[in-house]
């Protein structure tokens, strides 16, 4: 369950990023400050869910997971909704983050 906890941490970390980028060029109205919260909600979400998965995850294996997952989601979801270029260092970073959790991870 605590590898649960930690997969939905990322989702709504990743989440509340989207949000933040969603609304990062729109005018400072109602709406903006709306979306905000959403995105505040999202990310505290994230840390209950975080501290949770840390009952039964050791912090140096959690974070790793939670830090490359993450980043890896982020750089996907940026491409995919906002249009933006991986690159292949992009590409190469993620790769040696997966391969840093793997080492830490044993």
């Amino acid at each position: 369950m605590n590898y649960i906890y930690l997969c939905f941490a990322v989702a709504f970390n990743v989440g509340a990023y989207a949000v933040f980028k969603a609304i990062a060029a729109r005018e400072h109205d109602l709406v903006w400050a709306s979306l905000f919260g959403a995105g505040l909600a999202l990310g505290g979400i994230n840390t209950l869910l975080f501290t949770l998965a840390l009952r039964e995850i050791r912090l140096a294996v959690a974070y790793p997971m939670f830090a490359g997952a993450s980043i890896t989601f982020v750089v996907l979801l940026s491409a995919l909704v906002f249009g933006e270029r991986v690159s292949v260092a992009n590409v190469a970073g993620a790769a040696l983050v997966f391969t840093g959790i793997a080492l830490l991870t044993r």
